[in-house]
This record gives C-alpha cells, sequence and structure tokens, in this order.
C-alpha cells in the first residue's frame, strides 16, 4: 500500500560532501562557551553520533526494496549519503575531543555493542522504527540550536559552521527514516504501532543514552562539583533556550496517528543558511546569514557572537 503522506521536505535534501577538518586546534577542551558542563553533555551525546548515523543510516538501505513510494525511496538515498557524511566529519571531531583528555571512545564502544545486539536481534522494520525515533529527537535538537544561534555565544566560529551544517541536513531530511518506516511496514495501523512501540523504546533507551555518558564524563573529568558550570547548563537545557525542555515538548505529539515530522515546517529557517551557502560554498558565512536572518525576522539578538573571522568575512 502507498504511503499518503505530505512529502514537504523531500526537495530540501541535499548532499554536501564537506571536509571541515575539526583537530584540536579547532575544537577546544570545553569547545561550548568554555563550560565544562554543556560541553561534556553534548560531548556525550556526539559519542554516539557516527556510529548512531550509521545505524540509522543502514536501517535506511535495508528497507530500500521494501518501499512502494518512488519518491521516499529517491530521498532515502539522499538520507544515507547526509548520514555517511555526519558520521565521517564527527568522528573527527570526537577524535580531537579525545585528544584533549575527554574519554569520549569509552562512551562509544558500549554504544556499539547495543548496536550489534539489536541488529542481531530485532528485524528491519523495528531497526528502522527505531531509527525514526532517534531521529526525531536529533531533528528537534537541531530544530531548537537553529533558532537559538546565541546559544554559542563563545564557540568557534569554524566549528559553529561544521554544527550548523550538521543541524540544517537533520533538519532537511527530518521526516526521511519517519516516511521510510511507515511505507516498508505498509502504512495504516500496524505502522502507527511499530512507530508508537519504538518511540517508548527509545525514550527510555534515550534517557540513558543523555544521562550515563555525561554523567561518567562530568567524574572522569572531575566537574561534578562544579557548581557555577551546572547552574550555566540548567540554564542552557531547561531554562534560555530549554533545549531538553523543548526536546521533551515534542515527545509527546509524536504518538498521534496523524502525527508528521513536517508539522514543524521550519523550512523558511533553513534556507536563510542555504541562500547563503549556495552562493559562498562557505558555512561559516552561511551560519552569520542565519544569524542576519534570525535578528530580523525572530528578533534574535546574536549581538555577542564572536566576530566572523577573516576567512569568512564578505
Amino acid at each position: 500500500m502507498a504511503l499518503i503522506n505530505r512529502k514537504i521536505g523531500y526537495d530540501e535534501v541535499e548532499t554536501r560532501d564537506l571536509v571541515f577538518n575539526m583537530d584540536r586546534s579547532k575544537v577546544c577542551k570545553y569547545w561550548f562557551n568554555n563550560d565544562p558542563w554543556n560541553t561534556l553533555f553534548m560531548s556525550g551525546v556526539l559519542a554516539a553520533v557516527p556510529d548512531g548515523e550509521r545505524w540509522v543510516m543502514q536501517s535506511v538501505r535495508k528497507q530500500l526494496d521494501m518501499l512502494s513510494d518512488p519518491a521516499i525511496r529517491k530521498a532515502g538515498i539522499e538520507f544515507i549519503h547526509q548520514e555517511r557524511i555526519h558520521a565521517r566529519e564527527h568522528d573527527v571531531m570526537n577524535k580531537a575531543s579525545i585528544e584533549h583528555g575527554i574519554p569520549m571512545d569509552d562512551i562509544e564502544k558500549p554504544f556499539k555493542k547495543v548496536r550489534v545486539f539489536l541488529q542481531k536481534h530485532l528485524s528491519i522494520n523495528m531497526q528502522g522504527a527505531l531509527g525514526a525515533a532517534f531521529e526525531h529527537f536529533t531533528a528537534t535538537i537541531a530544530s531548537v540550536l537553529i533558532e537559538h544561534p546565541e546559544t554559542f555565544k563563545d564557540t568557534n566560529p569554524e566549528l559553529l559552521g561544521m554544527l550548523f551544517w550538521h543541524f540544517v541536513e537533520e533538519t532537511e531530511h527530518k521526516s526521511v527514516s519517519f516516511d521510510v518506516c511507515t511505507d516498508a511496514a505498509g502504512g495504516g495501523f500496524r505502522a502507527y504501532l511499530l512507530r508508537v512501540t519504538a518511540m517508548t523504546s527509545a525514550a527510555a533507551a534515550g534517557a540513558a543514552v543523555f544521562a550515563a555518558p555525561f554523567t561518567y564524563l562530568l567524574y572522569k573529568d572531575r566537574q561534578l562539583t562544579n557548581f557555577a558550570s551546572a547552574k550555566n547548563f540548567f540554564r542552557t537545557q531547561f531554562v534560555d533556550p530549554g533545549v531538553l525542555r523543548k526536546v521533551g515538548s515534542m515527545f509527546f505529539p509524536y504518538y498521534r496517528r496523524d502525527f508528521h515530522p513536517w508539522d514543524d515546517d521550519n523550512r523558511e529557517v533553513i534556507h536563510a543558511w542555504k541562500r547563503e551557502f549556495n552562493r559562498s560554498g562557505d558555512t561559516t558565512k552561511a551560519f552569520y546569514a542565519l544569524c542576519d536572518w534570525l535578528a530580523v525576522n525572530r528578533s534574535t539578538d546574536t549581538s555577542e557572537l564572536k566576530l566572523v573571522p577573516n576567512s569568512a568575512a564578505s
């Protein structure tokens, strides 16, 4: 049975094979505003990104021949290309953090073991449904941070160029694994039951993915009692912009029968980034063009962001 969906984002998905060379000179130890708690939290999440990206792209690849809708299949192929590049570039960034003494490889190892176990014991469709659930979380995080670049007011501009490239592409393909999962399962109530079961499992696993690596990194870096940094963390994640608070608010809509990722249609935001990138081919310029657009259209105060370096100046 062909899936009847909104497809509004399919023409957004575009492969950009970019190399950022995020070595330790560009990724300082506390790269997120020189703040340990926020950096270690994000590092704990990013430690799982390369293998997680490879997992979801493998899941989609296995489902391609199960699809009845050629538009979804085409978007799925672009999704695979994007995720392959994301995994490669975050491998490099994670290596830089490891060189600074952040043991992200300790987090990657158990995550890989869990991934191998799930791939061995779960059906292809359930793996795809879990991938769709995790993609919903990453797209939500990307959506919040794209609209709040001021969160990174003291972060290396070149690193921001890479991160916001990733956020934009996560937004571009935010419906792809969802639609692949739904179409591969044949649509209807069976597909709905599959995706909500997977989301319940993913939410439980996601809480562990957020909390356990973060606590471990704080302990290893002797930052558990850095209360000033803890205060910054709780403000960022739960107050302004409230990343985790907003991720939580997007959890329950996923359980609606008529839910679709593009219910949150934020294409105009990523278009501000894409226009400049298509003009200049420079992700740092594209980041600052996005900031300018938000200042005008969302009244976002980006005045405290670092000045654009010469390499990114117009």
